[in-house]
């Protein structure tokens, strides 16, 4: 009776008990998973969003201010710049902190095509403040897509941002392209 006694008081886990905490644990990391793949896709998003935002800001702050206002896309990001006495010039500091330059993570790539004429302004050819795209006080942009991607792409993901003459900005998401 003795030898009894002393099995049953004896505590340990049960096999049930070690699934349960198997599988809690096999949950867990799955998430941890699938969040970090997600994070790639995330960040293209929120640069193409950051980027439709920033020239919609700038668009108004040319129409509300009466200023010349230009955008050049370079290899690592973009740049605003205004006329000031018929002469292009960088805007390095600014009032408006979102016409500050920007750069894009190293994997994301811009690419530009001006009035359906690729490659005439792309990213890393201006030598001058000269912009690629102009936004005008008269509220007139200079009709434009801009392709967000990232650079060493497994598929065809990429969002893209049109401007219209008449001002009219849009992003679209890679299902809509």
């Amino acid at each position: 009776m003795a030898f009894r006694r002393g099995m049953l008081d004896q505590r340990g886990f049960t096999l049930i008990e070690i699934m349960v905490v198997m599988v809690i644990i096999g949950t867990v990391v799955t998430f941890g998973v699938l969040s970090m793949m997600v994070d790639d896709d995330r960040e293209l998003e929120d640069e193409a969003r950051r980027l439709h935002a920033v020239l919609e800001l700038a668009h108004e702050n040319a129409l509300l201010e009466a200023r010349e206002l230009g955008l050049i896309l370079e290899p690592d990001g973009y740049r605003f710049t205004e006329l000031v006495n018929d002469e292009w010039r960088g805007i390095e500091t600014s009032a408006h902190s979102y016409l500050r330059p920007r750069t894009i993570p190293d994997h994301l790539r811009l690419e530009i095509e001006v009035d359906g004429l690729p490659g005439e302004r792309e990213p890393g050819r201006s030598e001058d403040d000269r912009p690629g795209i102009m936004l005008l006080s008269s509220g007139e942009i200079t009709p434009f897509r801009i392709r967000l991607s990232e650079r060493h792409a497994r598929g065809d993901a990429h969002y893209q941002l049109r401007g219209e003459l008449m001002g009219r900005l849009t992003l679209r998401p890679p299902e809509e392209d």
